[in-house]
């Protein structure tokens, strides 16, 4: 209860500043929220602490922090790959009844930001926000392939390779093998690597300038997607994430 009136007031003290208050002084926060000094000071340090508001101005004086245009700017990009992704990925569920996948790097996971399910009774679903760790399944390690291989360590340290199934890699240096091979292919294949009984296809969304943007993936039962079928998606999930890339800017 305490953690969540700690976020309501939080959010109460971010919602003050708008167009007519862009800058308010921790006397005008305290009395408009009906709080005392000394707690709005503590609100104050926290958000100051994390990015989402800084001094400006006069001493006590505050505005609205860089983390906040930086998560704007994160929605705005993720919300721009949907709308340019979406008619591509429902173009790639008709042809292969599957699961489809939209997926963001958000620093040691990746986020589902959009899906569209198959038709079929038996298939692998994901709530969108879904975060998934980038060492297990094809979706993870392809982006994590086109990651510098400072930044793949630095996410091996931080977050280790826990087991999620029964072919989950946890070892570091495997796992580092199978992200080059990744990248030089184009795309990753998994099966039993985060949900048991699935296979992954996925391939990594690059921009015109060849930065990585994304991620897009196709899941379903492996007993499914076998045989002829895992060459004829790898094919199709490249040429659609290579045609969504085309089309940011």
């Amino acid at each position: 209860m305490q953690l969540n009136n700690t976020f309501q007031k939080a959010t109460d003290i971010l919602f003050l500043f708008d167009k007519s208050r862009p800058v308010l002084d921790v006397s005008k926060i305290a009395s408009l929220l009906n709080l005392p000094l000394s707690t709005t000071y503590r609100y104050i340090a926290n958000l100051k602490s994390k990015g989402l508001i800084e001094e400006f101005g006069h001493k006590g004086c505050y505005r609205l922090g860089f983390k906040i245009f930086e998560l704007t700017k994160t929605l705005r990009d993720q919300l721009s790959i949907v709308e340019i992704a979406l008619p591509v990925m429902q173009r790639l569920q008709k042809e292969t009844e599957e699961t489809i996948n939209l997926l963001s790097h958000q620093r040691n996971k990746v986020i589902i930001i959009e899906r569209i399910e198959s038709n079929q009774p038996l298939r692998y679903s994901s709530d969108l926000g879904r975060a998934l760790f980038m060492h297990a399944g094809a979706s993870g390690k392809v982006m994590m392939a086109h990651l510098d291989e400072a930044e793949q360590d630095r996410i091996i340290k931080e977050e280790g390779l826990p087991k999620l199934a029964r072919n989950t890699i946890t070892d570091p240096v495997k796992l580092k093998r199978d992200l080059r091979l990744i990248r030089k292919r184009g795309f990753a294949i998994s099966v039993d690597e985060v949900d048991p009984g699935a296979r992954a296809i996925a391939a990594p969304i690059l921009d015109q300038g060849q930065k990585l943007v994304g991620g897009l993936g196709i899941v379903g039962p492996a007993t499914r997607i076998a045989g002829s079928k895992i060459d004829t998606f790898s094919h199709m999930v490249v040429e659609a994430a290579s045609e969504i890339g085309q089309r940011i800017k």
